[in-house]
């Protein structure tokens, strides 16, 4: 495969903190990319991105390491994850904590060190290859990033937590994420980002061990990229298959589209689709009752209720089970979503439905303009 994920380059922020760069809808972003004139142009370059990117994930700014635990603390004293928090809030308790960590490791330099920014870059090649085997290019690109970064924390922060900030972008030719790194570990420890060429150098050169996971990661795509089966055994054995793969979205008109035809083929297209939703609504909402269930008993830690052994028992055991029921929801939505893609295929190829789809789906992007969702 040519090229594949790439390490594209990195800068250091001096002086002050600025997360909007890491949203893709910040007013920030948007006036950049109007004043090179590409809005028109995205849904071009990325042509699978309306099948397998959400509205959801537009704009959203994530934390991993140390912040995340960090910006979870509610004002009360709870605990909410970070990713149940609305984008603009989450946003605000990063920053404010990331300055709060920066103060109580003060230096002496005239324009401190805020942030390391690096940018990966996914390949047309690979994302195409991606897009075109099922797979969500954003997951992959998502779970390269944070398998690389925890290999960048063990191998020059063991025993300590390196804290960053990401966003994933659609907004070029090539679906990239941006990464804030915070200079300053948990425990106060700089952390540093060489890229020194010099092999007498006292620096770490970590740009080049990032450099070489990346390259890892490649290899490890292309193999399983090359054989259908290895692909099949490689999903099946992922707890993330079902957010892994995606299902080709039915825009409105294709909907009606395929509601008229009223073929065999047609119907069980529509029925699969169906399925798909209906059983991503039941999951979502079994892990609402979990997380709610979860903030109850956190809370009646927190005031020191006691409750008698056997309720505490017939809980742990009651959440086992609810764990174990969406875990196998997960797998059912994962074999419903390949069934589903392979019948679309087939749909695809018997009536031309692929040829309609993006034709339907760049004139939707044009006519709305700030959006390239169906």
């Amino acid at each position: 495969m040519k090229n594949g994920q790439i390490f594209a380059r990195k800068s250091t922020a001096r002086g002050g903190l600025d997360l909007e760069y890491l949203d893709e809808t910040s007013r920030r972003k948007v006036s950049l990319r109007e004043r090179a004139e590409m809005d028109q142009q995205i849904g071009k370059k990325l042509k699978h991105f309306t099948d397998y990117a959400s509205k959801e994930s537009l704009g959203q700014v994530h934390v991993g390491g140390f912040l995340h635990n960090h910006i979870s603390i509610n004002p009360d004293g709870t605990r909410t994850a970070p990713a149940k928090l609305p984008n603009v809030e989450r946003k605000l308790r990063i920053t404010e904590h990331w300055r709060k960590h920066l103060a109580r490791f003060p230096t002496m330099a005239k324009r401190p060190v805020i942030a390391h920014r690096l940018i990966f870059s996914m390949s047309k090649e690979q994302h195409d290859a991606l897009a075109g085997a099922g797979i969500n290019p954003d997951q992959v690109l998502h779970s390269t990033m944070k398998k690389v970064l925890l290999k960048f924390n063990e191998t020059y922060h063991r025993g300590d937590s390196v804290g960053y900030a990401y966003g994933i972008h659609h907004d070029t030719a090539h679906l990239h994420v941006h990464v804030a790194i915070c200079p300053r570990t948990a425990d106060g420890k700089y952390v540093g980002c060489s890229t020194s060429r010099s092999n007498h150098s006292k620096h770490k050169r970590q740009m080049d061990g990032i450099k070489s996971w990346f390259e890892q990661e490649n290899l490890r795509w292309e193999r399983i990229l090359s054989s259908p089966q290895k692909l099949e055994e490689t999903l099946s054995k992922r707890l993330d298959a079902d957010k892994l793969v995606f299902s080709p979205k039915l825009n409105s008109h294709q909907a009606i589209a395929v509601q008229n035809a009223q073929t065999a083929d047609a119907i069980r297209l529509q029925q699969l689709y169906a399925a798909i939703r209906n059983l991503e609504v039941g999951i979502a909402k079994k892990r609402q009752a979990l997380a709610i269930e979860s903030e109850g008993r956190l809370v009646s830690r927190l005031m020191r209720v006691p409750k008698p052994k056997v309720v505490q028992v017939a809980e742990k055991v009651a959440t086992a089970i609810e764990r174990r029921s969406i875990r196998d929801l997960q797998k059912n939505l994962f074999h419903l979503k390949r069934q589903y893609r392979a019948e679309h295929k087939r749909y695809s190829r018997l009536f031309g439905f692929t040829a309609y789809s993006n034709r339907n789906a760049h004139a939707q992007h044009v006519s709305q303009g700030q959006s390239i969702h169906p």
